[in-house]
């Protein structure tokens, strides 16, 4: 069953999940869960036919440094430099201080009140998906614009009906996401057809191992460099020939199976020496 079967055997009232999501809105002050940056802009002008959002929560651990509240980072595979790096932190509009409270909100609604999260969110996804349609476009979501969230091995109670995992709930919507969390806590995502992702490679040993471990399984894996592209590639993964300018747009899921995304560093990532970026 999809959400929208529960919505038309009238086992899930609409009404009911926009006024539980405009309540929890409120109360936790979030805007919106799903929004746009500079580089989903340049995805929804790049003419593939597609309408896409993304959603910032609190990067890593920021949450708690924000809160002094104990929860568990969502970037569990994050390290110093990627954190130090985040976008959610040092780059484009992510830089501003209110942005960074905005953060804190979504992340606080997902946190303790995790139905409430799942209705704000499916209605959001309802009503993306509508203007998508209205437009003759297709709807994709990043869920993870600055988290690490393994959203395939999350249940979902939208007003008490059930979903293993939102991309089952919405099946004609595409997800996807970057990770750097190794391939075996992943491996169901890899058979969800509505969901891509493209592994993030961090520059220490073990992420290049990790980085091989997707490749051979078909996924492309995104490396942060300066200087010259080819020359950064060359540098970690020679032998990979398919390479992607990551920067065009962020539509992941469009890009030749098993590919090098370059993108290049932003903001603090300029100055990274942790190996993060690689240089080219």
């Amino acid at each position: 069953m999809t959400i929208y079967d529960a919505i038309n055997d009238g086992i899930l009232d609409r009404k009911m999940m926009r006024d539980t999501s405009s309540y929890a809105r409120e109360w936790y002050g979030v805007g919106y869960l799903l929004g746009s940056s500079t580089k989903i802009d340049a995805s929804n002008n790049a003419g593939e036919g597609y309408l896409s959002y993304i959603q910032y929560l609190s990067p890593a651990s920021g949450y708690s440094r924000a809160t002094h509240e104990r929860k568990p980072s969502l970037c569990p595979f994050a390290t110093k430099g990627c954190e130090a790096a985040c976008l959610g932190v040092s780059a484009g509009r992510m830089r501003f201080t209110s942005v960074q409270r905005a953060q804190v909100k979504r992340t606080a609604l997902y946190h303790k009140e995790r139905d409430a999260y799942f209705a704000c969110l499916a209605h959001e996804i309802l009503r993306a998906k509508r203007k998508a349609e209205r437009e003759g476009l297709r709807l994709s979501v990043r869920l993870n614009g600055t988290s690490d969230i393994i959203w395939e091995n999350i249940p979902v109670d939208i007003m008490g009906v059930r979903f293993r995992n939102i991309f089952l709930a919405f099946p004609d919507v595409i997800f996807y996401d970057y990770t750097k969390i190794p391939l075996d806590y992943r491996r169901r995502a890899l058979s969800t057809p509505n969901y891509h992702l493209t592994y993030s490679y961090t520059g220490e040993t073990e992420s290049l191992t990790r980085a091989r471990d997707y490749l051979r399984e078909g996924v492309g894996v995104s490396v942060v460099y300066t200087g010259n592209p080819d020359r950064a590639a060359d540098a970690i993964l020679p032998s990979v020939k398919s390479r992607v300018d990551g920067d065009v747009h962020d539509m992941r899921f469009l890009d030749p199976a098993g590919s090098i995304v370059l993108l290049k560093a932003k903001g603090d990532a300029k100055r990274d020496r942790s190996g993060f970026v690689v240089r080219g």
